[in-house]
């Protein structure tokens, strides 16, 4: 978990995503958008999800992150993978004070996760871990 780039937060909640998570996703996808893509299409994308074991929170929250963010039917399978919610590391932290000062610690929050303390930046979404509040 000792990631420098951080861990997707989503990764870490809940179960994995199964097919039937797959199928409410597309349908929700063709309804909002109004188009009926390839079937190629969706079938990549759900075999690439799979690999990378995504949790089905994952995979709601960026159906979600797409339905209210994505204005155009034109979407590829990589802007599946932008949508991310970033917890990062104590050397990341360090960095953060180096470069901005201690005024940093007003705006950064931290969890426990997995008995490991990750940071971000508040966005004011607590997510489902323990919280240990903003630094100060």
């Amino acid at each position: 978990m000792e990631n420098p780039e951080g861990i997707n937060a989503l990764d870490l909640i809940g179960s994995k995503a199964a097919p039937e998570d797959f199928i409410k996703a597309e349908v929700l996808i063709k309804t909002s958008f109004g188009v009926q893509y390839p079937k190629e299409k969706f079938s990549l994308l759900w075999e690439l999800i799979l690999e990378e074991g995504w949790t089905k929170e994952r995979l709601n929250q960026t159906v979600k992150y797409f339905l209210k963010n994505k204005k155009f039917a034109t979407w590829t399978i990589a802007d599946w993978f932008d949508y991310t919610v970033k917890l990062y590391p104590y050397s990341w932290y360090i960095d953060q004070i180096h470069q901005f000062g201690s005024s940093a610690n007003k705006t950064i929050e931290r969890y426990r996760v997995q008995g490991k303390v990750l940071y971000r930046y508040f966005d004011g979404n607590i997510l489902p871990f323990e919280y240990l509040g903003i630094i100060g």
